[in-house]
Parts: C-alpha cells; structure tokens; sequence
C-alpha cells in the first residue's frame, strides 16, 4: 500500500501569512518619521488633549415634537497658530451628527454635509443659520428650551473640545 500525501491548506496559509507579515514590515519601514526631538517647537502640534478654541453663543435650536434633526450654531475662536480642521461632531443627544457647509451658487443656497471645517490659525468660525453649521441627526427624545446638550468636537489631530449648548426657540 502506498501512500499519497495530499498538498493542505498549511501552505497557502504560510504564504499569506509571509506576504502580510512583509507588507506590515514595509509599511513600517516607509512611514514619515514623527520624531519631535528635531523639530522646531513652534511647528510641534499636540496629538491629543484639547482642541485649541473658545466658544461663545452655543446654542441648539429646539424643534417641535416629531422632527428628528437640529441645527447647532456657535462662534468658535482658535488660541493656536495654525488652522485647526475641524473633523468630526457627535453629542449623545443624537443617534449621529454632521458637520454642515453652506453655499451659493447661481442665486440658489444649500448645505451640503462635509468632511471638515477650518477654524483658521487666530481667527474665528461662526457656525450660523446662514452659513456653515452643525446638525445633530436622529434626536434621542426631544429637545426642551433651557435644556443644556453637550457636543463635542474633533479635529484632525485627534484633539476634542466639549460645548454646553443650551437649547433655544429659533
């Protein structure tokens, strides 16, 4: 009796396993170098902590009962001295949130989700009825006036800052 041994799936295996164990191999050899030791300080950014700005006359607009999605307005000033991207809003009042921008073109306005917004270095962004905004998505309960709603915001950096914003009648 002779014996046939069968190719199984051990080697196939061996080779997806030698190919990723390659790639993550090479993927860390290319990666920029993040040393900050060298860098200039004033170039040197903050990974994590919080977001470099103020905010006055937060505010959430309240809707009726029913209606499912709000917007938020406040006046954000930057204490850094670059451009802070601003890329992602959530509060637990709402089942997501967005960040909003708003445009004219050809006499017709309308927003349109984004995927960030620019606190630019010293200045302000004001996130208004008229202009680039919030929306909370998918609303919890409903929002009374005088409620307060946390929101925090994050930008690329990772960094976040969290907003009191109290609910109001538009």
């Amino acid at each position: 009796m002779t014996s046939t041994r069968r190719a199984g799936p051990a080697r196939p295996l061996l080779i997806a396993a030698l190919l990723i164990l390659a790639a993550a191999l090479a993927a860390a050899l290319l990666r920029p170098r993040t040393d900050t030791a060298t860098q200039n300080p004033a170039q040197a950014t903050p990974v994590s902590g919080t977001l470099p700005a103020t905010v006055t006359d937060a505010r959430v607009v309240a809707v009726p009962p029913g209606i499912r999605e709000t917007s938020v307005f406040a006046v954000l000033r930057s204490t850094w001295d670059a451009d802070v991207r601003i890329t992602g809003v959530s509060s637990p009042a709402a089942g997501h949130a967005m960040l909003m921008v708003t445009r004219t073109q050809d006499n017709m306005t309308g927003m349109s989700m984004t995927g960030s917004l620019t606190l630019p270095a010293g200045g302000t962004l004001t996130l208004s009825d008229t202009g680039d905004h919030l929306m909370l998505m998918d609303l919890k309960e409903p929002l009374q006036p005088g409620q307060t709603i946390p929101i925090t915001l994050t930008d690329g950096e990772g960094r976040t800052l969290t907003i009191q914003a109290p609910v109001v009648k538009p």
